[in-house]
């Protein structure tokens, strides 16, 4: 039996901006309503100006329709339970519960939702593996940026002393990143996910090896820079010169590789016989 933990959070809807909407939405149906009311009202007086009354109710009826339909179009399809020992994702349609433990989480992917957010990264999706399907946590979910801060902190927690004692048996710890000429599809992720160009980016205590045949020794390494607040992730040398370079919006679990490679750098990993 899975011990979830105990109850901490719950992320559903952001309905602070929902009810904005439908606010807004409802004022202008109504003030779109009474201007019908005055056309009905003087359309037999034959008064002049009625053409402009019956654009301005289009426009108003329109426009709260189409604030009605976003505000629908918007609401996420998955919301959250945040527990002590993983996330409760709860399918809105049929209230459906599927537990992810944190320790399961395999790889975390973040990005912006549209092209106005600039830097802000302000989406996550996770899953469990690269047969599972993604949960993504969207700024339309309550509290959506202490939930993702929480599940990048857990991540690292659980999967870095794994990845840490892979690394010091010889093994290899795996990463995803995107194919530069696919990075731009994610503010599409949800409907073109399937279409992205997965790669592979392989660390050992040795090497640094990928499925487009980068090859990098580890103890060249000796800087690197970049992260969240920073488009590009660079892994430079004594001089630095730039080794491999990746943006952080195209590598899966960006920052559990950002931590596995500053302990590198600071504490050699010996390999064990």
């Amino acid at each position: 039996m899975i011990n979830e933990g105990r109850l901490l959070s719950q992320h559903g809807f952001a309905r602070a901006n929902s009810w904005i909407t439908m606010v807004l939405a409802t004022l202008l149906m109504v003030g779109g309503a009474i201007q019908v009311v005055f056309l009905l009202a003087l359309g037999r007086t034959g008064s002049g100006g009625l053409h402009i009354i019956t654009l301005s109710a289009i426009f108003s009826i329109g426009l709260g329709a189409l604030l009605f339909a976003l505000r629908h179009y918007t609401r996420p399809k998955q919301i959250y339970q945040l527990h002590e020992n993983g996330i409760s994702v709860i399918n809105e349609r049929d209230q459906k519960h599927r537990f992810v433990p944190f320790d399961k989480i395999t790889e975390i992917y973040r990005y912006r939702a549209g092209k106005y957010t600039r830097k802000i990264l302000d989406t996550m999706a996770f899953r469990e593996g690269n047969d599972k399907s993604w949960h993504e946590i969207t700024p339309n979910i309550a509290h959506a940026e202490r939930l993702i801060e929480v599940i990048k902190n857990e991540q690292l927690m659980s999967r870095g002393p794994q990845a840490l004692a892979i690394l010091a048996n010889d093994g290899n710890f795996s990463f995803t990143y995107l194919a530069a000429s696919q990075c731009k599809l994610h503010q599409f992720f949800c409907r073109n996910l399937l279409m992205l160009n997965e790669k592979k980016l392989r660390l050992s205590a040795r090497f640094i090896t990928s499925d487009e045949g980068l090859c990098i020794p580890v103890e060249d390494i000796q800087y690197i820079s970049g992260g969240s607040n920073s488009q590009m992730i660079r892994l430079l040398d004594t001089n630095g010169r730039i080794l491999f370079s990746v943006l952080y919006t195209s590598l899966f679990s960006a920052d559990l590789f950002i931590a596995l490679i500053e302990h590198m750098i600071q504490n050699r990993i010996p390999i064990r016989n």
